[in-house]
């Protein structure tokens, strides 16, 4: 008898853990495995911070939470949340002490009006899309004007736009608060851009992650979303971290961003130029053989961080300087 009883459980058991399970209705709806039906009560996910849910290892994708600290729905989609709120996917680095609660970009570039795919099948590592819709960029910039590297959309050429705080631009002066951008003249390359003193690429603002100089929609990066695009390309979480004159070489992960670098192959799509900077003083230097971007990040009140891509190295620098005053080139991101 005990073997007949244990026998018809185990089957019933079976038959449950195989079966739809409805929740409010007798007939579940058949392609669900669970049907929830209500038309008093709504379905309540965990409800996280941001900090514990970056505390959470190896997301599953479609893992979806209620995160508190922005007040949103989101889910894991490939290598960020998704927030639908307002569309968005925030990144994350793992092990990354610095970014841990840091709010990283990776919108896709599909996201943007007008922008359609216009891939080049040698940059495997990023995507090129048109974009009709683009200005502030000196050849009109519709065709491949943005790429798409690791779900982050960033601008594929240098910006122009003057900053409508600094309008016209002023004299450069050595200083902090300088709004001074400019074009060089003499090459060696067309298309380059303007140079930004960090106050005129940021549109005299000192928010993070700021519209700056950028289009509606984008805004000047920030240290932590280049640390994910570094990332995406191959770089190691030590190297990312290192802020000095210190090219890091982990991943290669200059020669991905330009054909211009040492061992430049470009496989990204970003394409920089490398148009040079300026000294403190306004004069051009290293045009040819120096890339440097700005970035949203002030890690002092009187400092600034940069990317620099140099045509010996095949890595990328990041480096914070003591003033605001040299200027450089910009890459906008998606916000």
């Amino acid at each position: 008898m005990k073997h007949i009883l244990n026998t018809l459980a185990f089957i019933l058991i079976t038959t449950v853990s195989f079966a739809q399970v409805g929740i409010g209705t007798k007939t579940p709806a058949a392609s669900s495995i669970l049907d929830v039906e209500s038309t008093t009560k709504g379905f309540l996910p965990p409800r996280l911070t941001t900090t514990q849910r970056n505390a959470i290892a190896s997301p599953a994708a479609g893992l979806v939470i209620y995160n508190t600290t922005v007040n949103c729905l989101q889910w894991w989609y490939t290598t960020g949340w998704y927030n639908a709120c307002n569309g968005s996917t925030e990144g994350i680095i793992p092990g990354n002490a610095f970014c841990a609660s840091a709010t990283i970009s990776a919108t896709p570039c599909s996201s943007v009006a007008g922008a359609t795919i216009n891939d080049d099948a040698g940059t495997t590592l990023g995507i090129e899309f048109d974009w009709t819709g683009a200005t502030g960029f000196i050849d009109g910039g519709t065709s491949q004007a943005l790429v798409q590297i690791g779900g982050q959309c960033w601008y594929r050429r240098n910006a122009i736009n003057i900053p409508s705080n600094f309008d016209p631009p002023p004299a450069f002066v050595n200083s902090i608060t300088g709004g001074w951008s400019g074009f060089y003249s003499g090459g060696p390359f067309t298309n380059e851009g303007r140079m930004y003193q960090w106050t005129a690429a940021m549109n005299n603002v000192t928010t993070e992650r700021s519209q700056g100089v950028c289009a509606a929609g984008f805004h000047i990066p920030s240290d932590c979303e280049w640390q994910f695009l570094e990332n995406t390309l191959g770089m190691t979480l030590s190297d990312q971290q290192i802020d000095d004159a210190t090219y890091r070489l982990s991943g290669s992960v200059g020669s991905d961003l330009s054909a211009l670098t040492s061992g430049g192959t470009n496989s990204s799509g970003f394409s920089a130029l490398l148009a040079g900077g300026t000294n403190a003083d306004g004069n051009s230097v290293q045009r040819g053989t120096l890339a440097t971007f700005q970035s949203s990040t002030s890690k002092a009140s009187n400092t600034r961080t940069i990317r620099a891509l140099n045509s010996s190295s095949v890595g990328v620098q990041s480096n914070k300087f003591l003033n605001r005053s040299p200027a450089g080139s910009v890459r906008c991101i998606r916000d």
